[in-house]
């Protein structure tokens, strides 16, 4: 004897028989409701991929808005500091307070330079000296050691 179990369709709500035996149990009353069960999940598939891309658009969107807004106020900062920094001195790499080469503290009344302008300046303070040495003419020797001492003075040269 065979039992018959009822089951309701999943597309239309319509109650079926199906013999009640080993194997797999259908879900749809027939093939047409099943079609039509494929085809809504399809539908509800692409709506939900396609709901899914106009949220990753969204929030890319968001995040170039909030990424452009950052940046725009990181450059607001750095001209805000900028604009509070002393100008450089000629002959320096960067704006700063602080004189490596020197080792203090740049003044409104000093001049700091960066390392390659200090070495330079070593190079040329130097040669003066050795030229004013070396000239049998006096005044020669005279602009020499005035040069010298003016870079000395300029570049904290001892």
């Amino acid at each position: 004897m065979v039992t018959t179990i009822y089951t309701d369709c999943a597309h239309c709500g319509a109650t079926f028989g199906q013999p009640y035996d080993p194997g797999h149990r259908r879900q749809y009353c027939s093939g047409r409701c099943r079609t039509a069960g494929y085809r809504a999940r399809q539908r509800r598939q692409q709506q939900a991929d396609s709901d899914r891309e106009r949220q990753q658009r969204n929030d890319d969107q968001q995040r170039a808005r909030r990424q452009a807004h950052d940046d725009a106020r990181r450059q607001r900062e750095r001209a805000r500091q900028r604009a509070s920094q002393p100008p450089p001195h000629p002959g320096t790499t960067r704006p700063g307070t602080w004189c490596g080469a020197c080792g203090g503290l740049r003044g409104a009344h000093t001049t700091h330079h960066d390392d390659a302008a200090h070495q330079r300046a070593r190079r040329r303070y130097e040669g003066l000296r050795a030229k004013a040495a070396s000239t049998g003419f006096p005044h020669e020797a005279t602009a020499c050691h005035a040069k010298a001492e003016q870079l000395r003075a300029k570049y904290g040269l001892l």
